[in-house]
């Protein structure tokens, strides 16, 4: 068996509310066609509706516009967001005397030569031993994180203590010189991120123990291959199917999913469930009656963060376990490119 015993989170950049990002977008919509003006104004509006923030590592926002800008914004802000994840994570780790077997960290936003696995571990200096395992998983969206659990649990006892990284910064891929309404659904979804977790096979280490109960993997390749995906200009960015069907699309994949895993989960009223946007969370829990107030620590944490990839469900889930008495449990659920849905359960121990 394997624990949860601490999650690390580390707030970048600065704060950007609806209103504030509004303004920006509609400078740079001035600029657009004037024939496809109205239309991408009126979707941005809808969008931005509401008291909504995110954080960004990118100081202006619509001036990156060249393959090397935001190749070295991603690369000076996953710095930083490794460099203040190293800061929470040594003295813990140092106090309780454990180095590290393995790093697994995840990114869809960017891609580095040496990986943030390699930048971590020379932040971490002897945490990370030099036989240590060093992963770097990428390209695997807002599944990443309970990906990287799983493998987690998947390997051998050797692997003692696994240090799990997620950085994310999708601001870094905000594109305005389009009129394309699935790339400005990106534009106004996503904020930056980054945060850590140490799993381990001792119970007694850091601040609490989740068990990690259960995981259960579900791939739609078939039918949801394309149905998120990078589309290309300078960089790459995100692109949909068919921005109109997006959501009811991946709700009847989650459904279909989460059917198939009704016994772990029908009970339980503790939910954290990947933010990607309160209207699908809505549509979540009606489809699958699930209890009242399961979508509203993910609600909350869409208002306060916007989606963050695969950083969202740890900070949903830093939440929950604080708060959740021993013996209870939490329901994930993470949905993600290829298209892929995963289900997992934690039950707090200590």
């Amino acid at each position: 068996m394997r624990f949860i015993n601490q999650i690390f989170t580390a707030p970048l950049g600065e704060v950007w509310t609806n209103e504030r990002l509004l303004l920006v977008y509609e400078e740079a919509i001035a600029a657009l066609p004037t024939d496809e003006q109205e239309t991408v104004r009126n979707f941005v509006r809808f969008q931005l509706v509401g008291e909504r923030s995110r954080r960004t590592v990118v100081a202006k926002l619509i001036e990156l516009a060249s393959f090397q800008s935001r190749a070295t914004a991603y690369e000076e802000g996953a710095d930083s967001a490794l460099t203040k994840l190293a800061a929470q994570i040594e003295p813990t780790a140092s106090a309780a005397g454990v180095t590290f077997d393995a790093v697994i960290t995840t990114t869809s936003t960017g891609n580095l030569m040496p990986g943030l696995s390699y930048r971590l571990a020379q932040r971490l200096g002897p945490l990370v031993r030099p036989e240590s395992m060093l992963l770097d998983l990428a390209n695997v969206g807002c599944t990443g994180s309970s990906k990287a659990l799983n493998l987690a649990r998947s390997l051998d006892e050797s692997f003692r203590h696994i240090l799990i990284v997620a950085v994310e910064l999708p601001t870094t891929l905000i594109n305005v010189h389009t009129t394309d309404l699935d790339i400005w659904q990106g534009n106004c979804t996503f904020g930056d991120g980054a945060a850590a977790i140490w799993v381990s096979n001792n119970v007694e280490c850091g601040e609490y123990a989740l068990s990690l109960e259960e995981f259960r993997y579900q791939q739609f390749a078939g039918t949801g291959l394309d149905l998120i995906r990078w589309g290309y200009d300078e960089y790459y960015g995100f692109r949909l199917r068919d921005h109109a069907t997006f959501e009811s699309d991946v709700k009847q994949t989650v459904g279909e999913a989460l059917r198939q895993t009704q016994e772990g989960w029908q009970d339980e009223p503790r939910w954290a469930i990947h933010p990607a946007g309160i209207a699908l969370l809505m549509r979540l829990s009606r489809e699958l009656k699930m209890p009242k107030d399961a979508i509203q620590p993910s609600v909350a944490h869409y208002r306060e963060n916007s989606n963050m990839s695969s950083v969202s469900i740890l900070y949903v889930l830093k939440q929950l376990a604080a708060a959740a008495q021993v013996g209870a449990a939490v329901n994930l659920l993470t949905m993600g490119a290829g298209f892929n849905v995963i289900y997992g359960r934690v039950r707090r121990v200590r």
